[in-house]
């Protein structure tokens, strides 16, 4: 009689078993890296929109209650200047934007310090629909292209307003 003899290969089994553990531990890897850089740009894009819809009621409640649509603010005199543009919608509210000194426009910085006018500004007719500026001095070099700033009438910001070159 012949002896059957059965050899177990174990060895076989395992070393064709690692090369498929390294393949799913790899595709895991790319699967979670994707997820979540997926749910990142999708955080970003909620911030993003919820700065819009904030920065949309503020321009609103300036023009409602102060007759004006602020243009853009940029560095003018080698960074020593801010340009501040706005536009007149509403000639009537926009007048008493310079009567008190509280209501006078100022930004403020991401840093948090604030650029404003002197107490008496020079003021003169406001016409509606007719664009105008005033410029502040960039205090230490508080704001800087690109940064965000806030531009602040009496107790109305605008919050997200970005510094053009």
């Amino acid at each position: 009689m012949s002896d059957l003899t059965v050899k177990e290969s174990n060895e076989k089994t395992t070393k064709h078993l690692w090369p498929r553990l390294l393949v799913a531990v790899i595709l895991l890897l790319a699967l979670g890296a994707a997820g979540y850089y997926g749910w990142q740009q999708y955080q970003l894009r909620l911030a993003e929109a919820h700065k819009a819809e904030v920065q949309a009621e503020a321009i609103a409640q300036l023009e409602d209650q102060w007759g004006v649509r602020f243009m853009h603010v940029a560095l003018v005199a080698e960074g020593g200047l801010l340009d501040v543009r706005y536009q007149v919608t509403d000639p009537d509210k926009a007048v008493y934007m310079f009567d008190e000194v509280e209501n006078i426009p100022r930004v403020i910085a991401s840093n948090g310090i604030e650029l404003a006018m002197n107490d008496d500004p020079h003021t003169h007719d406001l016409e509606f629909g007719f664009s105008y500026f005033f410029l502040l001095r960039n205090v230490d070099d508080s704001v800087k292209p690109g940064d965000q700033v806030t531009i602040a009438v009496g107790d109305v910001e605008l919050p997200f307003f970005e510094v053009e070159q």
